[in-house]
């Protein structure tokens, strides 16, 4: 939250790259003057998630994490391994993209499955537009109510169609289902930049220069679909590209 009210991705670390058991065990265990903005935030949200779980006792849990990207374009929505995951962010009329919990490490969708609370345990990420587009809340509010109808919490006949239709617009023309098949690492002394205008979504060809660094040139390995190109200072990943799989 602090990073959030100073308009930063973090103060200190990426929240969304903390979340393992072995950092986990670190901050419940040291003093709290002596952790960092992120890891303060991190304790708060086990300890709150835990303190629910004890007073609710629920059979099965569901987390939906959501987001905001720098770069305009579609939705999409990032499901973990297993089925059950699949089948919610496929019910959330948006894109569905595999193989990020192989490509990066320590996000939410790597930390909340069933050993978290020995609880089943379901969850996605939902990516509803760009930060600062006031849209980007109708979709997460839409993605969240599709949630709810799906896992049972409310009757279909309950849910205005309305936000079907609004999840079901921002996607069209958008393949419903990809797998990632590039991405590039950032380090803070790269100075990355990423040439400008790309949006989620957009054709890029193999051999495309996408943007620069100490380093020189940095083209796209193949033909694809860009996502979320960084254009900002902060963060481990300058652009991921997407291959969109047909079946789906």
């Amino acid at each position: 939250l602090q990073a959030v009210q100073q308009k930063v991705r973090f103060i200190k670390k990426d929240l969304n790259r903390s979340f393992t058991p072995e950092n986990l065990e670190r901050v419940l265990q040291a003093p709290s003057d002596e952790l960092e903005a992120e890891d303060l935030e991190l304790r708060e949200i086990y300890e709150t998630l835990k303190k629910e779980v004890e007073i609710f006792k629920p059979k099965h849990l569901v987390f939906v994490d959501l987001h905001t990207t720098t770069a305009f374009g579609g939705i999409f929505t990032i499901p973990t391994e297993e089925q059950n995951s699949l089948d919610l962010a496929l019910s959330l009329h948006a894109p569905v993209i595999e193989g990020f919990l192989n490509g990066i490490h320590g996000t939410t969708l790597h930390f909340f499955n069933s050993n978290l609370f020995n609880i089943p345990t379901t969850a996605i990420s939902f990516e509803s537009g760009q930060h600062d587009e006031r849209l980007s809340i109708n979709r997460a509010v839409a993605a969240l109510v599709n949630c709810l109808r799906h896992v049972g919490c409310v009757k279909p006949d309950d849910v205005e169609s309305r936000h079907d239709d609004i999840l079901r617009e921002y996607s069209e023309g958008l393949p419903r289902f990809s797998k990632l098949v590039q991405i590039h690492r950032v380090n803070p002394e790269d100075n990355f930049q990423m040439r400008p205008d790309y949006k989620n979504f957009m054709a890029v060809a193999e051999g495309e220069i996408l943007a620069s660094d100490r380093n020189g040139n940095i083209m796209a390995d193949r033909d694809g679909l860009i996502l979320m190109p960084l254009y900002q200072p902060q963060g481990e990943d300058g652009f991921f590209i997407i291959e969109p799989i047909e079946g789906f």
